[in-house]
């Protein structure tokens, strides 16, 4: 049976009306569609525009304002905050900086923070960075392997590193009267080790054997993946454990000129928080730190890294037989020193994290994570957890969502991730922001007054990132800066319509293809 044409069920004046509006229409839509597209990621704040101009009728009517304005007059810092130990910083002779915060207690963290990473290593060196990292705690030439374990032993000392994509960092914890021997030892480390050769060989199996228990851990591979597919052509899509090649290929030559191209002193920065003296810590380090090179040199030196160039894509590890999927869904984000860094900070503690041990989840401020913990029509929860990431870098970053689900529910796990980035672009309220902000300062402060590793860590990665120490008062007042207009605008600028990557691992055969994840960035809206 033929189907009738729409024309049957309409009088010819109402479709000699309808194509009459389509004519009366058409002007106003190629003059829509030669509309100028905002630059993305700027960072300059636009002129205020008059507020009659702006609400003045036409198409502008009922729209907010896309700008970030100051703050308001009577905003006031709280006092207790003015009140907080202050960052003292002194570069030294070589280039060398050293910052340091002073609080009441008997002990101190101690920290060497290194602008290096996996992003500096070449495709062939790729895994030198932490294969080092490994290799300073194996003996140096005025003390052995087993003369540098008794010295941090006696000393009561919690000796650790750990090595990112761009830095690198050794750490201490020690009483406020050992303070100069954690250095010593430090430095010692740092520039006097010998790498034997037996020692390189023996740490080759260590590191085999830990990539083969990174491979266990889903959260660890499907990250690993999602920088190799985002950032495809840059060294910052690589692995920081480097590949297994190049594990077994390690020679003493590849470590030594690693060290000679990046360990020199102007990328360097020695800070302790704790029970320490500014001037006397600064004598300290230039003593023990002297010998520190202070150009690059040898043939792995790195004159300028790659930028990043973000490329939507997915990477799929599908395994029918797994019990569960881990999706990971990012757009491109700023940079850390951008001016709206907060306003993504705030948008993380928007869209909120989750886990099955957290019951109350289900009434959390976040619709997705409402919705993902049970709050929907089958009442039953989605997820067995779901966490937002943000995670930024010197020139670009990755916002997204990593979730845990069965196999049935994969579908309805992503239709909720990607409905709640729309409603991000187009209906975050004042309510969920200025909420959002609480939790954020809270969870600010929740850090630093853990411990003292925490205050060194936050000292040195902003020294390394900003090159000074950003008060506790001036975060708060950035992060207050931060309105409904402003998320609205930056989640405009980064997902609406955006290209996405995405890196899933498991039973994921549910898991909707690119087109439709890269479809749903986007909503008609009337």
């Amino acid at each position: 049976r033929p189907r009738r044409s729409w024309l049957h069920d309409r009088s010819l004046a109402e479709v000699f009306r309808m194509s009459r509006a389509r004519n009366l229409l058409a002007p106003l839509t190629r003059r829509v569609g030669t509309w100028a597209v905002p630059k993305r990621f700027s960072s300059v704040v636009a002129p205020t525009p008059a507020e009659e101009e702006l609400y003045a009728g036409g198409l502008l009517t009922g729209f907010r304002k896309s700008y970030c304005g100051p703050l308001p007059p009577s905003y006031q810092i709280d006092p207790a905050l003015l009140k907080l130990p202050p960052t003292k910083v002194t570069t030294l002779s070589n280039g060398m900086r050293v910052a340091t915060e002073t609080t009441p207690g008997h002990s101190v963290s101690v920290g060497v923070f290194i602008n290096s990473g996996s992003r500096y290593e070449t495709e062939d060196s790729n895994g030198s960075a932490h294969f080092l990292e490994h290799m300073f705690f194996k003996g140096s030439k005025n003390k052995s392997q087993a003369e540098l374990e008794t010295a941090t032993e006696n000393m009561g000392c919690r000796l650790n590193a750990y090595t990112s994509r761009e830095q690198t960092v050794y750490y201490a914890n020690v009483l406020k009267e050992d303070v100069g021997e954690a250095l010593n030892t430090l430095s010692e480390m740092l520039l006097n080790s010998n790498f034997d050769p037996q020692a390189i060989e023996r740490e080759k199996r260590t590191i085999l054997q830990e990539m083969e228990e990174v491979e266990k851990v889903h959260e660890e591979v499907v990250f690993d993946n999602l920088h190799f597919t985002a950032y495809q052509t840059s060294p910052l899509g690589r692995t920081i454990l480097g590949t297994e090649q190049n594990i077994k290929e390690m020679t003493r030559d590849r470590i030594v000129n690693y060290i000679q191209a990046n360990y020199v002193a102007s990328r360097m920065v020695i800070v302790a928080a704790g029970n320490v003296q500014h001037e006397e810590f600064a004598n300290m380090v230039d003593k023990a730190f002297s010998a520190c090179p202070t150009t690059p040199a040898g043939p792995s030196v790195v004159t300028d890294i790659l930028p990043a160039h973000f490329t939507g894509s997915d990477i799929r590890v599908r395994d029918d037989d797994a019990p569960f999927a881990h999706v990971a869904t990012a757009w491109e984000t700023v940079e850390l020193t951008h001016a709206d860094s907060p306003a993504t900070m705030v948008m993380q503690a928007m869209l909120g994290s989750f886990d099955q041990s957290l019951h109350g989840a289900v009434h959390s401020g976040s619709n997705m994570i409402s919705v993902l913990a049970g709050d929907n029509e089958r009442e039953y929860p989605l997820a067995q957890s779901a966490m937002t990431f943000n995670t930024q870098y010197s020139d670009t970053g990755l916002f997204g969502v990593y979730y845990v689900a069965e196999l049935d529910n994969i579908y309805e796990c992503h239709w909720a991730v990607m409905r709640e980035f729309q409603d991000l672009c187009h209906g975050a309220s004042d309510e969920a922001v200025e909420l959002a902000k609480k939790q954020l300062k809270a969870t600010i402060v929740g850090q630093l007054d853990s411990n003292l590793s925490q205050v060194c860590e936050d000292i040195g990665r902003q020294m390394l990132n900003y090159g000074r120490r950003m008060s506790l008062a001036e975060m708060f007042a950035r992060i207050d800066a931060v309105d409904a207009p402003t998320v609205r605008r930056v989640a405009t600028d980064l997902f609406n319509d955006k290209c996405v990557a995405v890196s899933a691992k498991g039973n994921i055969s549910t898991l909707p293809d690119y087109n439709w994840i890269r479809r749903h960035t986007w909503s008609l809206r009337y």
